[in-house]
């Protein structure tokens, strides 16, 4: 049996991308850490 894991999507904005997939597909937000240094989250 195969399975997917894990997957990474890039993003034009963060904020509007967990509104989407949060809010509106139900996924779960499961770490939601800021990178200062790198100017990431």
């Amino acid at each position: 049996m195969n399975r997917l894991a894990h997957v990474a999507l890039l993003v034009r904005d963060y904020d509007e991308a967990l509104a989407y997939y949060v809010g509106r597909l139900g996924f779960t937000l499961v770490e939601d850490t800021a990178q200062p240094e790198q100017n990431k989250r």
